[in-house]
């Protein structure tokens, strides 16, 4: 199904292009015939290359700059393609609508020439903004969080969140490093990391997030699963995140204390737990549990999927972290992902004003190593009793 889909979208994304502009520009259609070809087989063998392990490993890292680049850029032209024939269509229709011609069809049709033929030039100086977003350190977002009934000692707790790093082939260790010294210049009560670390497995990347073992926080630094946590060797990877000095919570929970109140913590693990490690029931999500027999005191739940964590309402959690969107990282993905996702970014109230909902768009990426209309961030929320 992931595949079918796959293709669906790449289909779109490099078919509507290549189409508008060999349409408007005859000359060039065999040359946007086979770069449309070319760049859009590339994911899908990258894919299938490593699926089966038919890629070797000094190839993933060439092959993936080059490919997610590609793929990027064709998003990013789409837009701008599309972007195009919008502002033209609107043209035509007040054209229809008053009755006056806004442009004689002569030059209409110069125009429509020379903006196709401006739309990869433009795509192009947008697709390096977007690799600079993508690849710059992560801006910090500040949000004040109010918390009915929080106890006075808890009153202006500070707590980082950060997920979706996806180091891998294109994310190394000068970004992790990057990441880790914005977090730790916050000075945090504590840090909350809900998921998707990497894409690889700890052999090859056990170097690349060793300075996460750096991050440091009062109250601890904590760790729940995404999805890609499952992908690469689930059980490795649970063992690297303990040793990194994360404290994992699966299903389960744990107090920290500051002044004489109490802060529940909880994690729930990604529902892709249940397939990557299915002989331990800890990584099969299971809401009820992780408060169980938990002691009084606000509630503070890990949930990789906004969609998780829109249905663990059942835990009381004051306030849920999610991640997984990545914002949408590369328009028009941001609409796509609202119809798997309830929430793409930002804070929101439970339905009820039962507690809040925070979905971060991530410190990396997955794929294109570009970010477009969702920028990176680390949230830095502060705990304000209201």
């Amino acid at each position: 199904m992931f595949l079918a889909v796959f293709l669906l979208i790449v289909g779109i994304i490099f078919g509507y292009p290549s189409w508008r502009l060999q349409s408007a520009l005859p000359s060039l259609s065999w040359l946007w015939t086979t770069a449309t070809v070319i760049v859009a087989l590339l994911p899908v063998a990258l894919l299938a290359g490593l699926r089966t392990g038919h890629l070797p490993m000094r190839w993933h890292r060439p092959a993936a700059w080059v490919t997610w680049l590609g793929l990027g850029c064709a998003v990013v032209l789409f837009d701008v393609v599309l972007l195009r024939d919008l502002l033209w269509t609107i043209l035509l229709l007040v054209q229809h609508l008053t009755g006056i011609s806004l442009s004689p069809a002569e030059s209409s049709t110069d125009w429509i020439r020379l903006s196709a033929g401006l739309c990869p030039a433009v795509a192009l100086v947008l697709s390096g903004f977007s690799w600079y977003q993508a690849q710059r350190k992560p801006p910090v977002t500040h949000l004040t969080v109010p918390i009915a009934k929080l106890p006075a000692d808890l009153d202006g707790l500070r707590i980082v969140h950060i997920t979706d790093l996806h180091v891998g082939p294109t994310i190394r260790l000068p970004f992790v490093e990057s990441v880790v010294d914005a977090v730790n210049e916050l000075h945090a009560d504590l840090i909350c990391f809900t998921g998707d670390l990497a894409d690889g497995t700890v052999a090859d990347l056990a170097a690349q997030v060793a300075p996460l073992a750096q991050l440091s926080a009062p109250l601890g630094t904590w760790f729940c699963t995404g999805n890609h946590d499952y992908y690469w060797d689930a059980a490795a990877w649970m063992a690297k995140i303990e040793a990194l000095g994360f404290h994992l919570l699966s299903n389960n929970h744990a107090v920290v204390t500051k002044g004489n109140a109490r802060l529940v913590i909880g994690g729930l693990p990604d529902p892709a737990g249940a397939q990557g490690l299915p002989s331990d029931r800890r990584h099969t999500a299971d809401a009820d549990a992780i408060f169980a027999n938990a002691p009084e005191g606000p509630r503070l739940l890990l949930a990789h999927q906004p969609s998780v964590a829109v249905a663990a309402a059942s835990t009381g959690a004051c306030l849920t972290l999610s991640g997984h969107t990545h914002g949408g990282q590369i328009l028009p993905w941001s609409l796509l992902v609202r119809l798997q996702q309830p929430i793409v970014a930002g804070l929101h109230r439970r339905a009820g004003n039962d507690g809040w909902i925070f979905v971060s768009r991530g410190v990396g990426y997955w794929g294109p190593p570009m970010r477009f209309g969702a920028p990176s961030q680390i949230a830095c929320l502060t705990l304000r009793a209201g």
